[in-house]
């Protein structure tokens, strides 16, 4: 019975040393010159950690069961930008939703803000708080008033009081300030 015991226990000991199968099946094709696209240029490998542990943080934490429905993987409907901030040894990384590759509309949670503070090591040590709810939709007041040509430009007189209307300066930047200078692009 022992030599049963200790068997069984060697087959699930050693069970978790052997080499797992490989995900990919079939003949890889490498590209040439014509067939190449560029998807990231060359970066830190360390950022490319965070990026990886940021997107499986999101994926990990999310509570839509159906969020990734029609894509292949996970990633597959997420975009990430990593860049550095005020704190040394870190990487901020902020995941974008891209379900359009998925099939259906680009953004399918309107309040998801996926942004992680990543060490090299791709351990998450923060998530940010979303952005303020209207911040992300505030219009500039409008384009700056056209002065005929070989006249300086006219300043305005400054006013005591904001136009009713226009949003204060801090109001219209679309990323809370620990975002650094990150720019939303539209997809």
């Amino acid at each position: 019975m022992f030599k049963a015991h200790a068997l069984a226990m060697l087959a699930v000991v050693l069970g978790g040393c052997a080499i797992p199968g490989a995900a990919w099946k079939g003949q890889v094709e490498w590209p040439d010159d014509d067939s190449r696209k560029n998807l990231v240029p060359f970066t830190e490998a360390e950022a490319a950690i965070a990026a990886a542990a940021a997107v499986r943080e999101m994926v990990s934490a999310n509570p839509y069961p159906d969020l990734f429905s029609g894509c292949s993987t996970p990633a597959q409907g997420l975009d990430v930008a990593v860049y550095t901030g005020p704190t040394l040894g870190l990487y901020y990384v902020l995941v974008d939703q891209r379900f359009d590759r998925c099939g259906g509309p680009s953004v399918r949670v309107l309040d998801g803000w996926y942004e992680y503070a990543v060490t090299a090591q791709g351990e998450i040590v923060g998530k940010a708080p979303p952005p303020p709810a209207d911040a992300a939709f505030d219009v500039p007041v409008g384009p700056p008033p056209v002065t005929p040509e070989g006249q300086g430009a006219a300043t305005p007189a400054p006013s005591s009081s904001p136009a009713p209307d226009a949003p204060s300066p801090a109001e219209s930047v679309p990323f809370p300030p620990s975002s650094g200078s990150l720019e939303q692009t539209p997809h």
